[in-house]
């Protein structure tokens, strides 16, 4: 046998460099943004959060060097929302990984930053000179397919101003995410609720290193456990080929002590299948 890497007793340098500051590191990918329903936003993102504009924003990428996971690809649909106007963030709705490191990035951004993760079937993403296909396909069903293509975006001036004050090439961008932390408690008669139910968010230094804008056109599925359908995307923005040296994770604020009743119809369906919804005798 070969000897031995780990313990059930960690050493202090294991616990000192546990989770310490993630680094999605080396992502190749393609950003994208779409005018959605603002009265469905409204239904969605959770208060006291209050969604900026009707639109929704995300990626598909690949994350080549990661600082706690083997490389992976990742995509993700969210809102650009507001607490109390003064942060402004992504609201994500549900991140999708796969590939050889997706099992361990699921469970660093689901227990370490509160991240509502889901496991893929696959995330492809197939590129040409000046082209690029991305698909997800989650239990068989193709739920996202995303076609990008360099030159004139399909909304030209809305698009630099939602990348443009985003992303600085070359220089460290901050960024802002919102999640919701929690912890489930079983209860006397064995039902299972969320408790300590609070609103955090998550500052990350990113830098960006190359963008070339483009064109999109979108379609998104819906199956039992994946409502994409309901972000329905009534007008393309546009979107951008990107690539980024870094993006780390290095504080967490607590905002605000949220309801657990109010709160629980938010954080089931983007971290759990519709298995977790046990059926009663």
């Amino acid at each position: 046998m070969g000897q031995l890497t780990s313990s059930f007793v960690a050493n202090e340098e294991e616990i000192r460099n546990f989770l310490c500051r993630p680094n999605m590191k080396k992502q190749d990918g393609i950003m994208f943004a779409y005018v959605t329903s603002a009265e469905k936003l409204a239904e969605v993102v959770p208060k006291p959060l209050k969604v900026v504009a009707p639109v929704i924003m995300g990626y598909v990428t690949h994350m080549g060097d990661p600082t706690f996971a083997a490389p992976y690809d990742e995509a993700v649909l969210y809102a650009f929302v507001s607490y109390q106007d003064k942060i402004m963030g992504a609201y994500p709705f549900v991140l999708y990984l796969s590939g050889e490191g997706a099992d361990e990035a699921m469970i660093a951004g689901r227990e370490g930053a509160c991240m509502p993760k889901k496991l893929a079937d696959d995330i492809k993403i197939e590129r040409s000179e000046n082209k690029v296909q991305a698909k997800i396909i989650r239990h068989g069903t193709e739920i996202l397919n995303l076609k990008w293509e360099a030159g004139v975006p399909n909304d030209i001036e809305t698009v630099k101003k939602m990348f443009g004050s985003q992303v600085k090439l070359g220089e460290p961008s901050e960024m802002v995410s919102f999640f919701i932390n929690y912890d489930i408690e079983q209860q006397d008669d064995g039902s299972n609720k969320f408790v300590n139910t609070e609103l955090i968010a998550t500052q990350s230094t990113g830098l960006t290193t190359d963008m070339e804008i483009g064109k999109i056109d979108m379609k998104l599925t819906s199956s039992e456990d994946d409502p994409l359908a309901e972000l329905e995307v009534l007008k393309p923005v546009g979107g951008a080929h990107y690539k980024m040296d870094y993006s780390v994770m290095h504080k967490t604020l607590k905002l605000d002590s949220l309801n657990p009743e109010e709160i629980a119809p938010y954080l089931i369906t983007g971290h759990y299948d519709r298995t977790f919804v046990t059926k009663q005798d």
